[in-house]
C-alpha cells in the first residue's frame, strides 16, 4: 500500500506542477528556476510515479528517496530567497509528504 500511495504522491506532484504551468498558476519564478524547468520536472515525476506503481522500485529505495528528497527541499527552503509564497507552499507540502512516507517506509522495513 505505501507503494501505490508513493506513486499516487509522485503522479499528483508532477501534475500539480504541469497543470500549474498550464494554467499559469505557477510560473518559473515561483521556483527560481525557467517555466520549463517545472514542465521537466512535472513529466520525470509522472514518469517516476508509473515506475514506482508497477513495482519496479523498491520499499527500502523509495525510504532512502524519499528521505532524501525531503532533505533536499528542506535545503532549498533554507538557501533560495528567491521562492515565491506559492512556490514556498508547493515546497513544503512536498517536503512533509516526503518525510511522511519515508517514515512510514523505514517503519514498515523495521516491522
Amino acid at each position: 500500500m505505501l507503494v501505490r500511495l508513493d506513486a499516487v504522491f509522485e503522479g499528483a506532484l508532477g501534475f500539480v506542477l504541469l497543470g500549474g504551468v498550464a494554467t499559469g498558476a505557477l510560473e518559473g519564478s515561483d521556483f527560481s528556476v525557467a517555466a520549463p524547468a517545472l514542465v521537466v520536472v512535472g513529466a520525470l515525476l509522472l514518469a517516476l510515479a508509473v515506475v514506482i506503481w508497477s513495482g519496479r522500485i523498491g520499499l527500502r529505495a523509495l525510504a532512502v528517496g524519499n528521505a532524501l528528497g525531503a532533505i533536499a527541499g528542506i535545503v532549498w527552503l533554507l538557501v533560495d530567497p528567491g521562492l515565491s509564497t506559492a512556490g514556498t507552499v508547493v515546497t513544503a507540502v512536498a517536503i512533509a509528504c516526503l518525510a511522511a512516507l519515508a517514515a512510514a517506509q523505514a517503519a514498515t522495513l523495521r516491522a
